[in-house]
């Protein structure tokens, strides 16, 4: 059995999707992390005519901003999500750096124009090749590298895994692709395969929501439980139906506190105490209700699967558990505020 271990510069491929979803052609073309291992080893052991393989893990590495303005913390957590869901439900190792912006905007065109400011991404590059030669050279580690990668700075280290005994795969873009890297001849000696360009794969690689039948779990499921649906729950993950979710979303507005009683949040960085009062288990976020911390007590808070700090699944916390958080941030207008560092008291 061949091992294949994968190693994605995450920033190169972010930057880079673009490319990709206008040489797909399909209409919201959206990239499947969670295919994308399985498709380039399909292809790797598909040249090497061998199809018994397993692929040992797959590393992502790469970087979000840190200490920025406020008004741009919505991607900032978006970037963190999309981390924790390849950790959560892909089982991908993902080394993931931050880049001071020092209060600074995120999109350049937001900042003044007399700002000079620019980020800089640190460590990413060498992580990867670190990673890269550190398993090469450990024994049985595995056989085959597939790096998902244009940057031409990976070249010293594509050429020292060879040289320690391992076959190289390149995945690649097109237009954003070092040319050291595609040239037919090879004459860098970077790989041993012939080139992967991802816009070959894109039909395996398109995140699809074919219809399938799934069975509602919600226990006020009224007739037949067996239903068909484009969702497709994460591992553990307990399916409701779009009616009974609706049912869900119902209930919380009538039961939302009027408009003539205003919420009184508190603010970022306090430790408050509340009851899990409702889970979208769709989305992977839920609501807590504040309990026991005086003139705070009455307001939900908003929470993400990502924000959990216990080491347990968001389908794993009930409604009704009772949990400790702290406020991430001052309420956006007309939205709850958002909670971090979410505990389970059991």
């Amino acid at each position: 059995m061949i091992k294949l271990m994968l190693f994605i510069d995450g920033t190169w491929l972010y930057s880079n999707t673009p490319r990709l979803v206008e040489a797909s052609g399909i209409p919201g073309f959206m990239l499947d992390f969670g295919k994308l291992p399985r498709v380039l080893a399909d292809e790797v052991t598909r040249q090497l005519g061998h199809p018994d393989y397993t692929v040992v893990r797959t590393h992502l590495f790469g970087s979000y901003a840190d200490n920025v303005d406020p008004r741009d913390a919505d991607p900032v957590q978006r970037r963190l999500n999309f981390f924790g869901m390849l950790r959560q439900q892909h089982h991908y190792e993902v080394e993931a750096f931050p880049i001071n912006f020092r209060g600074n905007r995120l999109r350049k065109t937001d900042r003044d124009p007399a700002n000079t400011f620019e980020p800089k991404e640190k460590c990413v590059d060498i992580a990867l090749a670190t990673s890269m030669l550190f398993s090469a050279a450990m024994p049985n580690a595995y056989d085959v590298a597939v790096a998902v990668l244009g940057d031409q700075d990976f070249k010293p280290v594509l050429q020292s895994v060879r040289r320690l005994g391992k076959r190289v795969a390149i995945a690649s873009i097109q237009g954003a692709c070092a040319g050291e890297y595609s040239d037919p001849l090879d004459t860098a000696r970077v790989r041993d395969l012939d080139m992967i360009w991802l816009e070959d794969l894109l039909p395996a690689l398109a995140r699809r929501y074919d219809p399938h039948v799934l069975e509602c779990q919600a226990p006020q499921h009224r007739g037949d439980r067996r239903v068909q649906t484009t969702y497709y729950p994460k591992r553990g993950e307990k399916f409701y139906c779009e009616e009974c979710r609706h049912s869900f979303s119902r209930d919380r507005r009538e039961n939302a506190p009027s408009p003539e009683q205003p919420a009184k949040w508190a603010v970022m960085g306090t430790p408050l105490s509340g009851v899990v009062c409702h889970k979208r288990m769709d989305k992977s976020y839920g609501f807590i209700r504040v309990t026991g911390c005086g003139e705070w007590d009455g307001p939900e808070y908003f929470f993400h699967e990502s924000d959990i700090a216990d080491d347990i699944s968001f389908a794993e916390l009930p409604e009704g558990a009772e949990v400790d958080f702290v406020v991430k941030a001052d309420p956006p207008e007309g939205k709850a505020p958002p909670a971090r560092e979410v505990r389970w008291r059991r």
